[in-house]
C-alpha cells in the first residue's frame, strides 16, 4: 500500500513539474544575453518583437536583455564574458585597439543617428551658422560626442568657432530654456519631442556629411570561431524582428508597452514618432555589402581624437558573413 501511494505521490509531482514553469518545448532552449546600451526604450523594439513573437525561441534561443554602460558591455563582449550586444562602430575599433576582439557582424544602423538640433529663431541652417554659438551634449564621450566632432572636422569648423557644454541627457530642457543654442542628439529622439512641443527646429544630421559606422549586433572572434551557428541563430531572429516592426509599427509599439516602463502613460504620439524615425534608420533588408569605407572614416576621426593611438586592422571589426 506504501509502495503504490508512493507511486501516485511521485507521479503527481511529475505532472505538476510539466504543468509549471516553461513549457515543455521550451525546456532545451539555450540561454543567451543580449546586452542593450542606455534603457529600455521603444528605440529597441526589433528585440522586443523577436522576443515577443517567438523568433528566438525558433531559433532555439531563450533571451534575455541586459542594459548597461557601452563602454562597461564592450569589455565584456571583448573578454568573452558576454557574447553579444548592440554597439556603436567607435566602441568596436576603440576595442579592437585595446586589444579587445570585438566584432560587428550586422550594421543595424544603415546611417550615423546623430545630429545637431537647434530652434528656428537660432538660425542654424548650415554647418557654418555654429560657428559662436554653445553646443550642448551628453558629455565628451559617447557618439554624440565623437559624431559631432566628426561632423565638425568634415566641415571645416575649428574647436574655437563654437563652445561645447556638458549638459548630461538634457537636450530638450536645454534648448527650450536657452542654455544652449544647439544641441548633439539622436535623431529619433529629441526632435520628435522638440515638435510635439510645439518649436518649429532646424536639424544637421552627421550622415549628410560623413558617413559613420552606426550601431550594430557585435559578438567576439571567439564566438564566430567556436559557435558560428549560434551568432546565424541570434542575427536570423534579430533580423526576423527588425523587418517585423519595421513592417508592423502599430502593432511593435503595443508589444514595446510590455517592455517599457510607463510607456503606456508617455505621450502616444511622440513616442510612436520615436519608433517611425528609428525606423528610418535602420538596415531593415541587408546584404553583404562593402562598408569599408565608413570604418576607414571612423577610425580616422577617433585618431584625430585622440581616441585611438594606433590604427587597427579594419578587416577584423566587420563580419557580414553571418547574413542571410
Amino acid at each position: 500500500m506504501k509502495r503504490l501511494t508512493l507511486i501516485f505521490i511521485l507521479a503527481a509531482l511529475l505532472l505538476t513539474a510539466c504543468a509549471g514553469g516553461k513549457p515543455a518545448e521550451n525546456a532545451d532552449l539555450r540561454d543567451v544575453t543580449l546586452n542593450l546600451t542606455y534603457i529600455p526604450n521603444v528605440q529597441f523594439a526589433p528585440f522586443y518583437a523577436a522576443i515577443e513573437n517567438g523568433y528566438f525561441a525558433d531559433a532555439g534561443l531563450n533571451v534575455t536583455l541586459n542594459y548597461g554602460n557601452e563602454a562597461d558591455l564592450i569589455a565584456l563582449v571583448g573578454s568573452g564574458n558576454q557574447q553579444f550586444m548592440i554597439a556603436s562602430g567607435e566602441q568596436v575599433l576603440m576595442g579592437r585597439a585595446q586589444g579587445l576582439p570585438v566584432v560587428t557582424v550586422y550594421n543595424w544602423y544603415k546611417e550615423f543617428p546623430v545630429g545637431i538640433v537647434s530652434l528656428a529663431d537660432k538660425n542654424i541652417t548650415t554647418p557654418m551658422d555654429l560657428k559662436g554659438k554653445t553646443i550642448g551634449l551628453p558629455g565628451l564621450y559617447g557618439a554624440n560626442y565623437i559624431g559631432f566632432e566628426a561632423f565638425a572636422q568634415n566641415e571645416g569648423l575649428q574647436d574655437s568657432d563654437y563652445t561645447l557644454q556638458s549638459i548630461g541627457y538634457t537636450q530638450v530642457e536645454s534648448l527650450v530654456s536657452g542654455v544652449v543654442d544647439a544641441a548633439v542628439i539622436y535623431l529619433s529622439n529629441e526632435p520628435s519631442q522638440l515638435r510635439a512641443m510645439g518649436y518649429a527646429i532646424n536639424t544637421l544630421r552627421v550622415a549628410d556629411s560623413i558617413d559613420l559606422v552606426g550601431n550594430g549586433l557585435v559578438t567576439n572572434e571567439s564566438t564566430i570561431k567556436e559557435d558560428p551557428e549560434l551568432v546565424r541563430a541570434v542575427l536570423g531572429a534579430l533580423l526576423k524582428g527588425v523587418q517585423f516592426s519595421a513592417e508592423n509599427p502599430d502593432e511593435t509599439y503595443v508589444i514595446c508597452e510590455k517592455y517599457v516602463d510607463n510607456l503606456a502613460e508617455a505621450d502616444q504620439a511622440v513616442q510612436k514618432q520615436v519608433l517611425e524615425e528609428s525606423i528610418k534608420l535602420w538596415d531593415v533588408y541587408p546584404t553583404n555589402e562593402d562598408h569599408t569605407a565608413r570604418w576607414e572614416n571612423m577610425q580616422s576621426v577617433l585618431l584625430k581624437l585622440g581616441l585611438m593611438s594606433r590604427a587597427v586592422d579594419l578587416k577584423g571589426a566587420y563580419d557580414g558573413s553571418f547574413l542571410p
